[in-house]
């Protein structure tokens, strides 16, 4: 009896760390260049920076300055923006790749209440599966420091990082376009 219980504890565990991984996919999507410098005695690793060219920076700043001068409508202004911003990377191939980053940003941002209630729909499953998981735990079981407390305890701070995570959707956005944005070949 005791091999079965612990054996639902443990695929409720894995279930849990599953859905965590699973929940923090999405900030993994974003990866960066990094270097390594070794020497004698000590190994550092630094991110490097996605700087733009003196020209692309000074072209965003004036796109920037139009749009929040922009006597149009949110919608004209933006559109004007958004052709503005893209015409400051390098002619062709900087352009495209600007204008299919703000295409993959105006898209993730229109999903994200779609992407939060689907999210947060999953965090209330996940989280009435795990408190039936914790009443199955049989009295006395040391897997748990305080027994049925411990599991429901682990259960409540799993949803608050599953909540979270939902909550960040619009973060992600802004995130995947600095890095897409990062990749385009400047002025």
């Amino acid at each position: 009896m005791e091999t079965f219980a612990m054996f639902r504890v443990s695929k409720c565990m894995t279930v849990g760390v599953l859905a965590i991984a699973v929940l923090l996919r999405g900030t993994a999507h974003a990866q960066t260049a990094t270097t390594t410098t070794s020497t004698s005695t000590s190994t550092t690793t630094t991110l490097l920076p996605h700087p733009f060219s003196p020209e692309t920076r000074a072209c965003i700043k004036a796109a920037k300055q139009a749009y929040r001068q922009c006597p149009g409508t949110k919608d004209d202004c933006l559109k004007q923006y958004q052709t503005a911003y893209a015409q400051c990377f390098a002619a062709g191939d900087g352009v495209k790749c600007a204008t299919k980053c703000q295409t993959n940003l105006s898209k993730c941002l229109t999903n994200v209440p779609t992407t939060r209630k689907t999210c947060m729909k999953t965090c209330r499953t996940n989280r009435r599966n795990d408190t039936k998981a914790c009443k199955t735990i049989p009295d006395g079981d040391t897997i748990w420091a305080s027994g049925d407390q411990g599991c429901l305890v682990t259960k409540s701070l799993t949803f608050k990082l599953c909540k979270f995570q939902c909550s960040e959707a619009k973060q992600v956005c802004h995130t995947n376009f600095t890095f897409c944005i990062a990749d385009c070949p400047n002025q």
